[in-house]
């Protein structure tokens, strides 16, 4: 087993990324002491921050010109030369990956011996990287690309940093933080992101964190909230990023240790969402319609990065009962292209003001409406799953807000009006570095002991053929004359049970003729508790795992067989088999292609 004498954590956000790092001592084992490093010198920054901007610049082959701040400060000043060569900004794709899963047609499965299946082969190319080439939407194969080369200048600083202090690669430990609501597909592409950023490819190496759960990781020993680490103590964490908001529950064991009470729940209502509301509703109208906002974006980009970042200052000071204008100064560039007859227009919108874009308090109400409301309601439906899940436990909820968005001063009043008599409500000291500090202790020491199943997971199988339960045309007869149901759900793990996060779940499996030499899993999820077919409405295939049974072909047909193991208890799903023959492990070739 790996034993690392570095932690390394990568906080993968929309709008920053950044990186942190521990010695793992006996001086560091207590997380209240424990020194986390990190670095907050990025090139072009305006202040010292331990996060940089997830941003590039490219120019028209795709190479890299400059990231980060650095990226956003030369296209804010050599915008108007580099744009006529092609050249790109790009900021905010993140949350492009996965947005358009692919999806295929469910197959059908072949019988198998007593109860158990597998499915035919897959052909080879449906085992292609959903990122590559060849396989995948469009937009994911972009996205990942973007995110593989910002990666790639964060992995690079951080092991300059590390091997400065005197370690070696070999060394580290890594977490990368993802959203909770990510599905397994997303998770799958990321982690072929990581390995082409850099990251070592081994099991144990580099653990992926939900950003959340890092987050109480970092909640719990900041701004006195020594509470939350107390036996039966209940707090949900919200994590309002750039891209997304993510929320977990935990109640602690008699260890302190976190179990989870509810499902990761999470939307994409990030304040970027905010941001482009404000760009395709209010700047469309104000400027001239879609086509004059799509001149000024190439015409003058930079110009509208200067008007965004504007309203990024402005908007963190709006509160809920804000009853002043913001006003956005028009950069020069953007009022050269309006012109005398675009500022008249202008100045009709808005009594007179020709220089500014004037946001009203109810327009700035609207804005904030775009994301502020689907966050209560997430925040309502896991207090009810916490409700659910209370037994005999009298300890008080409390709600925990982190991320860059819950500096917000309009989000954290509507949360305490909504919420405020019925939970205790903390924001801890730099909400913005949660996950990322989070991320560090997390890697150093898991404090999660459970987690609830988001969905039903299990393998497509056949089963013996009930009579007046089974449809006709499921039932097939074996070679060996008996009747049996093609298309059961064979169930590993039900939708919201807990899941120790070591837990591991095994079925057995054979071949259904002595002539197939490989076993194939259809691996199968659902919201529903107790699904009977792989074929019922909101079933979907999740990932398929093939394994090779050459090394016991020599063997009976019934002694060929598989065990495959599935994990649920972690941040990730993880398949593996072993060959019953013997024990063996095998390799499990896997990959997730659905949106769960």
């Amino acid at each position: 087993m790996f034993e690392p004498r570095i932690v390394a954590a990568i906080d993968l956000g929309t709008h920053g990324i950044g990186f942190g790092f521990s010695a793992v001592s006996a001086d560091n084992d207590d997380p209240q002491v424990r020194k986390i490093h990190f670095f907050n010198q990025w090139e072009s920054a305006p202040v010292p921050t331990a996060k940089n901007l997830s941003a590039l610049l490219l120019d028209a082959n795709d190479n890299l010109i400059a990231w980060g701040y650095d990226a956003l400060r030369t296209w804010q000043t050599q915008g108007a030369t580099l744009r006529h060569t092609g050249a790109k900004y790009h900021s905010g794709f993140k949350m492009d990956l996965g947005a358009q899963p692919s999806t295929e047609a469910t197959s059908q499965s072949m019988p198998s011996e007593e109860g158990d299946s597998t499915p035919d082969t897959e052909e080879a190319d449906d085992l292609a990287p959903p990122w590559a080439p060849q396989g995948g939407p469009l937009s994911d194969r972009r996205t990942a690309f973007l995110l593989t080369l910002l990666l790639r200048q964060v992995v690079d600083k951080a092991l300059k940093q590390i091997m400065a202090s005197g370690y070696d690669e070999d060394d580290i430990r890594w977490t990368v933080t993802v959203p909770a609501c990510w599905s397994d597909y997303q998770k799958s592409i990321i982690r072929d992101i990581l390995k082409n950023a850099g990251l070592p490819g081994e099991d144990g190496r580099v653990l992926l964190s939900l950003e959340p759960e890092a987050a109480a990781h970092y909640a719990r020993l900041t701004g006195g909230n020594s509470r939350l680490m107390e036996s039966g103590a209940r707090f949900m964490v919200v994590d309002c990023g750039g891209g997304t908001v993510d929320i977990t529950a935990y109640q602690n064991d008699a260890d302190g240790k976190m179990t989870e009470i509810g499902r990761a729940l999470g939307d994409r209502l990030g304040s970027d969402f905010l941001n482009r509301k404000l760009e395709n509703d209010y700047l469309v109208e104000r400027l001239g319609g879609p086509d004059a906002l799509e001149a000024i974006r190439q015409e003058c980009p930079d110009a509208l990065v200067n008007l965004m970042d504007q309203w990024e200052r402005a908007k963190a000071s709006v509160k809920l009962d804000h009853e002043k204008d913001v006003e956005l100064l028009l950069p020069t560039a953007i009022d050269r292209l309006l012109g005398l007859e675009g500022r008249k227009r202008l100045a009709r919108r808005q009594n007179k003001v020709d220089d500014s874009i004037v946001l009203t308090p109810v327009q700035l109400h609207a804005l904030f409406d775009t994301v502020v409301p689907g966050t209560l309601a997430l925040i309502e439906t896991q207090l009810a799953e916490m409700d659910a899940s209370r037994g005999e436990n009298t300890a008080p909820d409390v709600i925990v807000l982190v991320g860059g968005f819950s500096n917000s001063p309009y989000l954290q009043q509507a949360v305490k009006e909504r919420f405020g008599e019925r939970t205790t409500i903390l924001v801890p000291p730099n909400p913005d570095i949660a996950v990322l500090y989070g991320a560090v202790h997390f890697c150093y020491d898991p404090q999660t002991r459970a987690r609830r199943s988001r969905f039903t997971y299990g393998a497509q199988s056949s089963e013996p053929f009930e009579e007046g339960v089974d449809p006709e045309n499921k039932r097939f007869i074996t070679d060996e004359g008996k009747n049996f149901c093609r298309d059961r759900f064979s169930i590993f793990v039900r939708s919201g049970e807990s899941v120790p996060s070591d837990a591991e779940v095994a079925h057995e499996y054979v071949p259904l003729t002595d002539t197939a030499d490989k076993l194939a899993f259809r691996i199968f999820a659902t919201s529903e508790a107790d699904p009977r077919y792989v074929t019922d409405a909101g079933c979907d295939k999740l990932a398929v795992a093939i394994v090779d049974l050459a090394p016991v072909m020599r063997f009976p047909r019934k002694e060929r067989g598989a065990r495959l193991y599935m994990k649920f208890g972690e941040t990730e799903i993880k398949v593996r088999a072993e060959l019953i023959q013997g024990g063996e492990p095998v390799a499990a070739q896997v990959r997730f292609h659905s949106n769960y």
